[in-house]
Formats: structure tokens, sequence, C-alpha cells
């Protein structure tokens, strides 16, 4: 079975400015590089999981979302860099929408992952996937930013973090 480093998208690849679906709008986040470089190196399935309600709010189209995201790979790409996949959820009620795990088991199942030896890297409590106990989420790393991130399972698997440097640090050590 495969390994996976899944990241959220807004917040973790770029500045979470509200709703990015332009490249103009877009900001990387500068350790997202090594990041991603070092799952690479150690042979991890890098993997998008991101909610995109702007699409179901009407602010956007999912086409938006597939330029955007095809733009990102090619940034990405130029760097030396690999996504293994995307996925998004744009419905606001959907299995797929996190903290539901959807996205993650349609992610688990196309890429024959291990998810007890994978690792999600998210800025909000809704990145920390609900389980019924029928599978074991990642350990899950978040990064304090713009969102509260007070939830019931934090200390269950789950790491806080005041900067993707931390985060990095503390990958070097488990991946």
């Amino acid at each position: 079975m495969n390994k996976a480093l899944f990241l959220d998208r807004d917040g973790i690849l770029n500045l979470d400015k509200g709703y990015v679906y332009k490249w103009d709008d877009l900001v990387w986040m500068e350790e997202i590089f090594e990041i991603i470089k070092m799952a690479n190196d150690r042979g991890y399935k890098v993997i998008i999981l991101t909610n995109q309600s702007g699409i179901h709010r009407g602010m956007y189209t999912r086409e938006d979302v597939h330029l955007l995201h095809k733009q990102m790979e090619e940034h990405l790409t130029k760097k030396g860099l690999h996504i293994d996949d995307w996925f998004y959820c744009a419905e606001m009620d959907s299995i797929d929408r996190k903290p539901r795990p959807g996205m993650l088991l349609s992610a688990q199942k196309k890429h024959n992952i291990d998810l007890e030896k994978s690792f999600m890297v998210g800025d909000k409590a809704t990145d920390i996937f609900e389980t019924d106990g029928s599978f074991k989420r990642p350990m899950t790393f978040l990064i304090r930013g713009n969102y509260d991130l007070t939830h019931p399972d934090i200390g269950s698997g789950v790491k806080v973090f005041e900067n993707h440097a931390e985060v990095l640090e503390e990958l070097k050590k488990r991946l």
C-alpha cells in the first residue's frame, strides 16, 4: 500500500484570502514547496483535498477551480514538484465535504493508500476527518492561522503547529 501526504489547499498551499479561484489572486505559502519536495523524495503520494463552497454559493464555477488547479500544478511542475491528485467538494451537504471523509476515502481507494501511515495537513478543525471507526484517519497536523482550532479530537492523533516551518520539521522526523 502507498503512503500519502494529504494537503488542504487554502491556508496550506496558498494564503487563504477567502474564496481564491483566480491565478492572479493566488499567493503561495513558500514553505509548501519544501514540504511537497520532501514527500515526493520519500515516496509519498501528495494529494490535495479541498472544500470549495464558493462554487455552491455561485461565486465561481467548477471550470474556474479546474483552471486554477491546472495552473497551480504547472507552477509546481516547473519547480520539479509533483501532485498526484486533486479532490474538491463544492456541495455544502455532501459526504465529500470535510470533515466528512468522502474525499479521503475516494483518494484512499483510487491510490491504494494506507491511512495509518499517512498524514493530513490543514488549518481548520474541519481538516480533522470524522470517522465511524471503520477506518483510522491519518495523523493530522493543523497550522494556526485564520481559524479557531477548538475541536474535541485535538490531542487524539492531531497536533497543532504555529506555522509551516514547524510542520516541515515534524514531517522530517516522520516521513
